[in-house]
């Protein structure tokens, strides 16, 4: 079910912006539209490369590097890269998404074994640093460092808010207090960091609207057939009722007929980071 609910990301994502990006996009001076979408997306991948060292072919090691979107343009601009990826669904996309040029290795960051040693120049982690143990996901990529290679991370932290909300609000990633303390125990330098989460906390009122205008379809259609087929409809509450327990209906109903996920809440809970770092002389 994982594998299919990617295959189907990946696919509105392509219907919806061209690219399979599946990443926030950076907002500032757009309307936040799903025609917008794709512009926002580039936006935050200019970014994110506006990070690597200039006027130099790099080895770059993109961890958890998703459907290849990325890979691709960082190849088209002459870098060598290895991609990092656990689903077999991402990574038969990111092979024809990179025309075969990319090495693709099937497993997680914690099991990558590098062929013959290698050692690389970038250590690229977009959205991917998260999902990572986060006393392992430093100590390695460090390890995995040329002479001058550094780290970039681009991702979501939890801030030192409380949580308050009755779900679990927006956002996600490790501690940004507890990112601190492992980069100085990692012996790692911060040459940049930049805080973007105001430009990237458009993505979740996108995604509310998205979802609120699903539930506005939903509630149409079944208005409509409880109507005309009243046993019927009985029938598939009764079925609803029993496959989902109050809490995932009270969550579903929250998604798709509420707005409790929203930028302001988003910017409240997370600080979305980009780190530039190196080992320490």
């Amino acid at each position: 079910s994982q594998a299919v609910g990617l295959d189907v990301a990946l696919e509105l994502a392509n219907f919806i912006t061209g690219k399979t990006n599946m990443h926030y996009g950076i907002w500032d001076g757009l309307q936040v539209n799903l025609a917008n979408l794709g512009d926002a997306q580039e936006a935050y991948t200019k970014k994110l490369l506006s990070y690597l060292p200039k006027n130099k072919k790099l080895n770059i090691l993109d961890i958890g590097g998703g459907a290849g979107e990325t890979a691709k343009t960082l190849i088209k601009l002459g870098h060598q890269v290895t991609i990092i990826v656990p689903s077999p669904v991402l990574a038969s996309h990111a092979k024809n998404k990179t025309l075969d040029k990319a090495n693709i290795q099937l497993c997680t960051f914690e099991e990558f074994k590098p062929k013959n040693n290698e050692l690389f120049d970038i250590c690229l982690f977009s959205e991917s640093f998260q999902y990572i143990p986060l006393k392992i996901a430093l100590k390695k990529s460090k390890s995995l460092l040329a002479d001058t290679g550094k780290i970039i991370i681009s991702d979501c932290f939890r801030s030192n808010a409380m949580l308050t909300n009755k779900y679990r609000p927006p956002g996600g990633g490790h501690s940004l207090k507890e990112m601190y303390k492992e980069i100085n125990l990692n012996e790692l330098e911060i040459i940049i960091e930049e805080d973007i989460t105001s430009s990237v906390s458009a993505s979740i009122d996108l995604e509310q609207k998205f979802y609120n205008t699903l539930g506005s379809i939903i509630k149409r259609i079944f208005k409509s057939y409880r109507n005309r087929n009243k046993l019927t409809f009985k029938i598939i509450k009764i079925i609803y009722t029993v496959l989902f327990n109050h809490r995932k209906r009270m969550q579903l109903n929250d998604r798709l007929f509420n707005k409790s996920r929203n930028s302001e809440i988003f910017e409240f809970h997370n600080n979305y980071m980009i780190f530039l770092l190196k080992p320490r002389n």
